[in-house]
């Protein structure tokens, strides 16, 4: 399909033609963003394009999309927001560390432990860097515990670093014992997947977060994992604050804390 859309755009060049690009661009998004394409063609944001507002695009592309680009490259739009909202919080000067629970390849984490050296920020990451722990994946009926174990904690401490970062590896929340001290924490990144998890990162996190505090969740509402939005619909039962959802691939959500 690929291959067909640029033959079609090439297709366009004429000698007059200031740009085969900007025709491309022109005309081509009316016949792609419809309700029965597959994909949606979007322009780069103004604030990178325009204005020089993400010189790290590159190297953040990297590595968000290293070892998992059939996801994550499709997923762009998460990257522009992890990356706005992080370093809104150091803007504002919101006390804390960073913290990731559900780590999986260090996609993600690569690029927080990038903002956190360079806020002066501790990133500390929970995982088992082994795949669903099968406690988790039983409790959520899931015929098979192999999803997610093609990575190891050797792996995404290559591509993560150890400048900043703490790893924490085993079943969550049990490996809080083995965590450093994190009094404070200003951007809590939840990517578990699963109910218990997610729920056991907001109970665990949540007391500890600095006003102002941005809390990211992969998958609210993507519909692949509807244990997600059960955890975090029923811990903010009680609680102030409200989300916000993003129209990224994976139907992410945020709150701040109040």
């Amino acid at each position: 399909m690929i291959r067909r859309l640029f033959r079609y755009a090439k297709s366009w060049a004429r000698p007059d033609e200031a740009s085969v690009v900007h025709r491309f661009f022109r005309e081509f998004p009316e016949r792609v963003n419809r309700g029965d394409s597959p994909i949606l063609l979007s322009h780069r944001p103004d604030f990178e394009l325009l204005f020089g507002g993400f010189p790290e695009f590159e190297r953040y592309r990297g590595w968000w999309i290293h070892g998992n680009s059939w996801n994550n490259l499709w997923d762009l739009a998460r990257l522009y927001s992890l990356v706005l909202n992080a370093r809104q919080l150091v803007e504002e000067g919101v006390p804390g560390d960073f913290v990731e629970v559900g780590v999986y390849k260090g996609n993600s984490a690569a690029v927080l432990a990038d903002l956190a050296r360079g806020a002066g920020r501790r990133l500390v990451l929970f995982d088992t860097f082994a795949g669903f722990d099968e406690r988790d994946a039983r409790s959520e009926g899931l015929p098979r515990t192999d999803e997610f174990d093609d990575t190891s904690l050797m792996a995404v401490r290559k591509l993560v670093g150890d400048e900043g970062v703490h790893y924490v590896q085993g079943f969550f929340p049990e490996s809080l014992a083995k965590a450093p001290v994190i009094d404070r924490v200003a951007l809590l990144h939840l990517d578990c997947d699963l109910h218990d998890p997610m729920r056991a990162g907001l109970e665990a996190f949540y007391t500890r977060l600095a006003p102002g505090a941005c809390v990211v969740i992969h998958d609210y509402s993507s519909g692949h994992w509807p244990g997600t939005k059960r955890a975090v619909d029923h811990f903010l039962e009680d609680k102030p604050e409200r989300l916000i959802l993003l129209p990224d691939r994976g139907g992410s959500a945020l709150f701040r804390k109040t």
